[in-house]
């Protein structure tokens, strides 16, 4: 069947081109479409779950398909189309509880996410809240990107998610970028010894032109230090390749915690690589003292740096040993980070099946399993049996706070329950009214029913 009618959808203009049509094809039931269709001259190419533009005969079989649909479209809806596509595909293929880290491109135009060469920014998720973005040489700093896209702040960049292997070419790229096109490095040396790293601009009209790079804080900030060098009779600045500069910017990291080690109270971390403790993530265990040069290269910690990798190292350490309960996979979902080494303390249980494509479920009582979203925006960690079973026990007899969505706009519902029963209301300000909208969600198969920590902090003053 074939129809040109179209409601709200996402627009993202294009070249127009008389030459080229598009069309979404549709199937009865799937909120995805199953592929879009261009068509070049004679030419016909579709865009599927493959995300890639193929040879396709697709248009010729829907008169025989009962259950597909077939809607012409401008370039505009088209993009519309091939976007969510991209957005969610990848979703469901590269997010994953169990990864150290989750993957994205941060992209500063919409519809570049459909060409990854396209991507501006790499960016890595340990978990909520944690977004890092990587800034060259081998150094991740906090970002917003992704909330900011999320909250509408960023109106015209987006994010998709990217594989393990697809985040590593990327990174290469950058890396490549910072090397032969941003910036030109230096090794400053004091009476022969490397004292310092700085990095001068490739372009005239930068706002920086020179950097130098911070061995305390691990970061480049505004300098100048290569033209005082020179002007130095026991100093010199000697430009280095990228490579070098980077390996020389871990040594002087190390050379200064070793300065610093009677301050440094928080134990060590435990690298592969000397490089590696340019990223303090990175590291692969934590110790009260410092491991043999045989086991890897120890680096002194802060307090609150070991506290914070101890934790981070708690959920990988979960994620790499998680295993079924029953045909499930169980996840304790957390406030914050700082709950990663207590599981007891979660505010809610999420699982998933096993055996295929995650469908996510939330825990509401014994027995009673809620359709709910995936855990993106969510801090979790996987759990066994006894740690679900003492979980769900102590949930079953908490107050706690529900919101419905069904997909349309302005449809949303609040929901507080506890053993008692359920009650709703309209706004904050309203009174709670008893009500039996939970029960109802097994003849509601459009229904997404989360419990967001938000809706909580505001109900009971906890945030």
């Amino acid at each position: 069947m074939f129809d040109s009618d179209w409601g709200l959808r996402d627009f993202y203009a294009g070249d127009e081109d008389p030459n080229v049509t598009y069309t979404i094809i549709l199937v009865a039931g799937q909120a995805l479409p199953l592929a879009v269709v261009r068509l070049t001259g004679g030419v016909e190419e579709a865009f599927t779950h493959e995300l890639r533009w193929e040879p396709s005969t697709l248009l010729s079989r829907v008169p025989s398909e009962p259950t597909w649909t077939a809607k012409p479209a401008n370039v505009g809806y088209a993009n519309g189309f091939l976007v969510e596509m991209v957005q969610v595909v990848r979703a469901r293929t590269h997010l994953s509880e169990f990864a150290d880290y989750k993957y994205f491109a941060y992209f500063r135009q919409t519809v570049d996410v459909l060409d990854l060469r396209k991507a501006h920014a790499l960016i890595r998720r340990p978990e909520y809240y944690g977004d890092q973005e990587y800034m060259g040489h081998n150094t991740w700093e906090d970002t917003d990107r992704p909330h900011d896209v999320d909250r509408g702040e960023d109106m015209q960049g987006d994010y998709v998610a990217i594989s393990a292997q697809e985040a590593a070419e990327f990174r290469q790229r950058l890396d490549a970028w910072w090397a032969n096109e941003a910036l030109r490095h230096y090794v400053i040396t004091v009476n022969g010894n490397p004292a310092a790293v700085a990095a001068r601009s490739r372009s005239a009209s930068a706002s920086v032109q020179e950097m130098v790079f911070d061995d305390d804080k691990g970061e480049f900030a505004p300098g100048e230090l290569v033209s005082r060098a020179q002007q130095d009779p026991i100093a010199a600045a000697e430009e280095v390749p990228y490579d070098y500069a980077v390996r020389v910017m871990a040594a002087l990291v190390c050379f200064r915690r070793d300065q610093d080690r009677a301050k440094l109270t928080g134990g060590y971390a435990t690298f592969q690589r000397q490089v590696d403790v340019l990223d303090l993530d990175s590291a692969i265990g934590i110790s009260r003292e410092p491991v043999p040069e045989s086991e890897g290269v120890s680096l002194p910690l802060t307090d609150f740096e070991a506290y914070r990798l101890f934790l981070r190292l708690s959920l990988r350490l979960a994620r790499r040993e998680a295993r079924p309960v029953d045909g499930h996979y169980y996840f304790a979902v957390l406030d914050s980070l700082r709950d990663a080494a207590d599981a007891g303390r979660a505010v809610s249980l999420i699982r998933c099946p096993a055996d295929s494509a995650p469908r996510w479920e939330l825990f509401l009582r014994a027995g009673e399993w809620l359709p709910t979203s995936g855990p993106l925006s969510l801090v979790t960690k996987p759990i066994g049996a006894a740690d679900l079973h003492a979980i769900a026990a102590r949930l079953s007899g908490e107050t706690r706070y529900f919101q419905i969505v069904n997909g349309e706009p302005g449809f949303m519902r609040f929901i507080r329950w506890s053993p008692a029963g359920e009650a709703t209301r309209e706004h904050p300000d309203a009174p709670w009214q008893p009500c039996d909208v939970l029960g109802r969600w097994r003849r509601e198969p459009a229904w997404t029913i989360t419990e967001p920590g938000w809706l909580r902090a505001r109900e009971t003053g906890s945030g």
